[in-house]
């Protein structure tokens, strides 16, 4: 079609020169392009053409025989390989039977010893994990390894391979007694968390521990296909760390008391995630940071009501012995009224004593009632903690369900610490309120026990006159 269309423009242009040339210059017959060159160079066109096409035509011939040889030999290929297939399933099925017959005959022959291996081999197995599990397996590797395979094994055992399982056993028995120190790679125990060779002081199977710096580590199985041994990621408390670093530096011989976790890491990190006091103080929200405010302002000012009061009580007492009139006490200043006062009657005497008694009570009582309003507002406001605790624990059961028991525990937690805080700050500031008004009582007694003495003499001084 190419070539036809091609051929048809060859032949308009001829005969748009060929009209031109009729058109133009006919009067030029001799001119050099007539219709005979025309016609000569699209013969000449044509035939180009038509050896083109004898061309491709020849080459796409030989390039189907190509194919279709190629063709024939992958299909002779495709045959052989099926044949082979075939006859190597027909031997796959052949050596499966022979394998059938060879373990049938070999579980015959065995007999006895037959259902002994495999109790062995069951033995193997169960022993495996523990021992893989062991602290101990970090310094005595490659036991779990081969009683792996004793117990996969399908052929029978050698004496080597029956020897390997109470070998085990008693290495691990003899690693329970020991307290003794090795190197093994631990997570956790560089600068930045990662992989250290470390030494760690092991007590028996059952906790281990950095010898620098007294880091409990526990040996992490889960999703893992190799154990491996991490320091624990919240250490426990003080004591027993410092128990474990008084055995690292102790003596050979000397005796220490140590902690032991038996389940060889898992308690520690549970002892670790505990709150320590401060954590359980800010579980109190602000309602507890209140509360404590509080405590702190009552117990200032209870301590400093007690201080005064026995200073006061001190300087009285000292003054009741010297009868001695001055402004340094209350006592001082009744007697300071009597001397301004004595030569008057008696009832106004008594009235003018009464009336300076009156002025040193509101001294002796202040800031009493302060710290029992505190020890009164402490308690509440620990109730008030506990309802927007358990306000919190409703709405999380109602936005998430109570299948989470840790949704709910930040309300439940405020609730408790706000309840303790409370009765924590009512305790002390009633007891500092006891110990300080029996004080204000006692001093206000000795005021009044002096002024009627100075009445009872004044009165037997004028019944004596008269």
């Amino acid at each position: 079609m190419k070539n036809f269309n091609k051929t048809l423009q060859t032949l308009g242009a001829a005969a748009l020169i060929a009209g031109s040339a009729f058109t133009f210059a006919a009067p030029a017959v001799a001119q050099d392009v007539s219709l005979s060159d025309i016609l000569r160079r699209v013969q000449q066109d044509s035939q180009q053409m038509s050896a083109e096409d004898q061309r491709r035509l020849q080459e796409f011939r030989s390039e189907t025989a190509e194919q279709q040889s190629r063709m024939s030999q992958a299909r002779s290929e495709l045959q052989a390989a099926e044949a082979r297939g075939a006859q190597l399933s027909a031997r796959f099925d052949e050596n499966e039977r022979q394998l059938s017959e060879l373990s049938a005959e070999l579980e015959t022959q065995a007999g006895d010893f037959g259902e002994l291996l495999g109790q062995f081999r069951t033995a193997a197995g169960e022993t495996m994990p523990i021992i893989r599990e062991s602290l101990a397996n970090f310094e005595y590797s490659g036991r779990a390894e081969q009683l792996a395979e004793v117990a996969e094994a399908r052929s029978l055992p050698t004496r080597e391979d029956l020897d390997r399982l109470p070998n085990a056993m008693l290495q691990e028995m003899i690693a329970q007694s020991e307290v003794k120190t090795f190197t093994a790679p631990v997570a956790g125990a560089g600068p930045e968390g990662e992989v250290v060779e470390t030494e760690l002081m092991r007590v028996g199977i059952f906790t281990a521990a950095t010898t620098n710096g007294a880091d409990f580590v526990e040996v992490i199985t889960d999703d893992v296909d190799e154990p491996y041994l991490r320091v624990l990621k919240a250490q426990p408390s003080g004591s027993f760390a410092s128990a474990m670093r008084s055995l690292i530096n102790s003596e050979p011989g000397e005796t220490v008391i140590t902690p032991i976790d038996p389940s060889k890491g898992d308690l520690f990190a549970v002892a670790g995630e505990m709150p320590n006091l401060q954590q359980r103080i800010e579980q109190g929200g602000p309602v507890g940071a209140v509360i404590l405010v509080l405590l702190a302002i009552g117990a200032a000012f209870a301590i400093f009501k007690i201080v005064t009061l026995f200073l006061m009580g001190s300087a009285m007492r000292r003054t009741a012995k010297t009868r001695k009139a001055g402004t340094g006490n209350p006592l001082a200043r009744v007697f300071e009224a009597y001397e301004q006062n004595k030569h008057q009657d008696l009832e106004s005497l008594e009235l003018k004593l009464d009336e300076q008694i009156l002025r040193e009570s509101p001294k002796i009582e202040r800031f009493n009632d302060v710290v029992k309003v505190l020890a009164a507002v402490a308690p509440l406001l620990g109730l008030l903690g506990t309802v927007i605790g358990m306000i919190i624990t409703f709405t999380a059961i109602t936005n998430f369900g109570a299948g989470d028991p840790k949704l709910m525990a930040g309300g439940i937690s405020v609730a408790l610490m706000t309840t303790v805080l409370g009765l924590v700050a009512a305790i002390p500031l009633l007891l500092l309120h006891a110990i300080a008004s029996s004080m204000a009582r006692g001093n206000q007694q000795i005021l009044d026990e002096q002024a009627a003495g100075l009445v009872a003499e004044r009165a037997e001084s004028n019944t004596g006159v008269a």
